[in-house]
């Protein structure tokens, strides 16, 4: 759980950061809370790797980081712009998280059983 928390701040403020440096060269506070944003992922996926518990797919990381990113861009859309007018930055926002939630939805249903590391390490013949 933790880690798709993580994967959700990450894409949150990594796509502040790129919509920020790429479409909108301002400075100060809009890139200190995205900075924040990315610092705080970043310590929930370190908790999230060194702590208890299961770890979720890459598919639904994935889709987490996607998740965020397009609610920036839905929030940031609905916040700076007139959206009649600039709606594709909406629509943009509104794709990532529909990209998200198939991702992960593909990564809860198992099309293909895997092992973890640590599964397939222990029923090696070679310990």
């Amino acid at each position: 759980m933790r880690a798709s928390q993580a994967a959700f701040l990450l894409g949150i403020g990594l796509g502040a950061f790129f919509e920020g440096m790429l479409f909108h060269p301002v400075a100060g506070f809009f890139y200190m809370v995205a900075w924040v944003l990315c610092v705080a992922g970043v310590v929930l996926l370190w908790s999230a790797v060194r702590g208890p518990g299961r770890l979720p797919s890459g598919r639904v990381f994935a889709g987490a980081y996607v998740i965020g990113w397009g609610a920036f861009n839905m929030l940031e859309a609905l916040a700076r712009h007139d959206v009649s007018s600039d709606w594709l930055l909406f629509g943009t926002g509104a794709g990532f998280v529909l990209l998200g939630v198939i991702l992960r939805r593909m990564g809860e249903v198992h099309f293909i059983e895997r092992r973890s590391g640590l599964d397939r390490r222990s029923a090696s013949p070679l310990r």
